[in-house]
């Protein structure tokens, strides 16, 4: 497990600096990172997380700015799975419609633990990167609910390989 998961952070530490010093990345690429990022929590946390993944192929080649989803993914385990007893599902989707890209990521949460407030890190970088490259086109949504965590990221659909906005 110790060989798996320093393995595994170099891979992830690897792809992060290749992806960090992009403009935009993929969303195949950069579902590449969050899927290495997990793989290393799944070393830590063993069964308790769980991960379901539903991605629209014609999502995955849409541009993104690198980097925005992995926080997500790290504040789903931090504040998620981490602070839970029970198993688990951090849950990944992916789609593309009416020409725009829309990833939710959702986690469970202990209904009966007190809220302990974070530091607003993660989700107020997000904010601020969407802002910078979309303005009002691009937007964070939370919603929190009854015994779950759901964040919802929407920008517009542009992909590199035709050039052309969808």
């Amino acid at each position: 497990g110790a060989r798996r998961m320093c393995e595994g952070l170099g891979d992830f530490l690897r792809l992060t600096l290749r992806l960090g010093g992009q403009d935009t990345v993929t969303l195949a690429e950069e579902l590449s990172l969050v899927d290495r990022y997990l793989a290393i929590e799944r070393v830590r946390f063993g069964e308790r997380l769980q991960i379901e993944q539903r991605v629209d192929p014609a999502a995955l080649n849409c541009l993104l700015p690198p980097l925005l989803l992995q926080p997500l993914g790290e504040n789903a385990v931090k504040h998620g799975i981490a602070r839970r007893l029970e198993p688990g599902t951090v849950r990944l989707e992916a789609d593309r419609r009416e020409g725009r890209l829309v990833v939710s990521l959702e986690n469970p949460v202990d209904e009966d633990e007190e809220r302990r407030p974070g530091t607003g890190t993660g989700l107020g970088n997000v904010r601020r990167r969407l802002a910078a490259l979309g303005g009002h086109d691009a937007h964070l949504a939370i919603t929190p609910g009854p015994g779950v965590f759901r964040v919802v990221l929407a920008l517009p659909a542009s992909e590199t390989s035709q050039g052309a906005e969808a």
